[in-house]
């Protein structure tokens, strides 16, 4: 006989109860000689990231109201139910498609009579509908569904499903509208691009209503966002995935987009005393060619190419990690970075040739530290103008002189006493003695 060990609510594995119970899990799989089956309700869990190495991935969706109907129908055949279809599909949606739900209220409804018809069925379904936290890749694959699932939802009802998350529901339609296959096209590709357009057309209309809630805080049009970015889609797209939904690209994407913004903007901070230019010029002007006078001489010289790009560097104040990011920005299309095809033996004397010398740079490497602990309340334009007048006073009387530039370094004189002016006191002690 064959033995296996079940481990169910893995995901439930937190805090002090059960602290290591993941790693010990991992140990446990390593060395077992019987099947271990993990399960788990959240894949998604952070803790679930480390033992999914050890485990062998098998998802499972949520059954359709088809693959539940027939099994149920068998069953309440052999108990001596008597059950239309149209009311076991009331039961099973009222459960949301939980099984076990479903034979409990079969044994619970049919415990009277034996018969139970279709308005009893649907209004006792309405009563003990069971109310679950649907996840925005439920939510996504909802609004595209057809079928029985659907087929009965109401204007709110499908409205509601744009409000389990607002904020991110509109960008899950907008990422896995175009892959469904929706059932008014019938296979015509003409009708199937009509209604991708129809259904853009509303995506863009409910991102300008989501932006005049967003710049306005007029909350209350967030029911008319709901029609615009998730009804008027769903409705238009009905009919099937043909893969599980997506997470949004965009927002990779806009974290990109920030990311890529502060890193021009510290290009241009840096190479301001050579450019003058602002941080669109450098983005749109600058790049391409600063990427090719970097990288062409370690392409075409090698290693004695090395020296040219240092000088390069130093003369518009770059540091190595600008040189990193210039090649990071300026590759589009997916295309790998040029400096990434030279050769091991370049890259590696390009770096010992930069850590080597010493760099100057007109900017501080250093972020600067703010106190933790104010200094107190903001000075009033009074005092603060009397501060600025004494700043100023205070620059006039001190004139530049090579005493108080700060760049450069003044030879401090030591506090030990030098061995001639050792050998000075030494003497006078002497003659003193003498004397005496």
């Amino acid at each position: 006989m064959k033995h296996a060990l079940i481990m169910d609510e893995v995901d439930g594995m937190a805090g002090n109860e059960d602290r290591g119970g993941i790693q010990e899990l991992i140990g446990l799989i390593k060395h077992t000689k019987i099947p271990i089956i993990c399960m788990c309700n959240d894949r998604n869990h952070p803790k679930i990231r480390s033992l999914v190495h050890y485990c062998f991935d098998l998802r499972f969706q949520r059954p359709r109201v088809e693959q539940i109907k027939g099994a149920m129908m068998s069953i309440a055949f052999k108990e001596g139910l008597k059950i239309p279809p149209p009311a076991m599909n009331e039961i099973i949606l009222g459960a949301n498609q939980d099984i076990r739900q479903v034979l409990h209220n079969l044994s619970m409804w049919c415990a009277r009579s034996k018969a139970l018809t279709y308005d009893q069925a649907k209004a006792d379904s309405q009563r003990a509908r069971k109310d679950i936290k649907l996840g925005p890749f439920d939510v996504a694959r909802k609004v595209f569904a057809a079928g029985e699932e659907t087929a009965h939802m109401s204007l709110v009802d499908k409205s509601d499903l744009f409000f389990y998350d607002y904020s991110i529901a509109p960008l899950f339609v907008q990422e896995n509208y175009i892959h469904v296959k929706p059932a008014a096209a019938g296979g015509d590709i003409k009708k199937h691009l009509m209604l991708l357009s129809r259904a853009a057309d509303s995506i863009c209309d409910g991102d300008l209503v989501d932006r005049q809630i967003r710049s306005k805080q007029n909350w209350g049009l967030l029911p008319i966002q709901a029609i615009y970015a998730s009804v008027l889609p769903g409705e238009l797209m009905r009919g099937f995935m043909t893969q599980f939904p997506t997470f949004p690209s965009w927002l990779g994407k806009h974290s990109s987009t920030g990311k890529h913004d502060r890193l021009v903007q510290d290009l241009a901070l840096h190479m301001s005393l050579r450019t003058y230019s602002s941080k669109r010029t450098i983005n749109m002007d600058y790049l391409s060619h600063i990427r090719d006078a970097l990288v062409q001489p370690l392409l075409s010289q090698g290693v004695e190419g090395v020296q040219d790009v240092v000088a390069l560097m130093d003369a518009y104040y770059l540091m190595k990690e600008d040189f990193e990011n210039i090649m990071e920005m300026s590759s589009w299309g997916g295309k790998p970075s040029p400096f990434s095809k030279l050769d091991p033996k370049v890259k590696a004397a390009f770096t010992r040739a930069y850590n080597k010398e010493v760099h100057l740079t007109p900017y501080s490497l250093q972020a600067v530290k703010t106190p933790r602990h104010s200094t107190g309340p903001a000075l009033d334009s009074e005092h603060s103008e009397e501060f600025h007048e004494d700043d100023s006073q205070s620059d006039e009387k001190e004139p530049d002189s090579v005493e108080t530039d700060a760049m450069i370094k003044k030879k401090t004189k030591s506090s030990k006493p030098s061995k001639s002016e050792k050998d000075k006191e030494s003497r006078k002690g002497k003659g003193k003695s003498c004397k005496k």
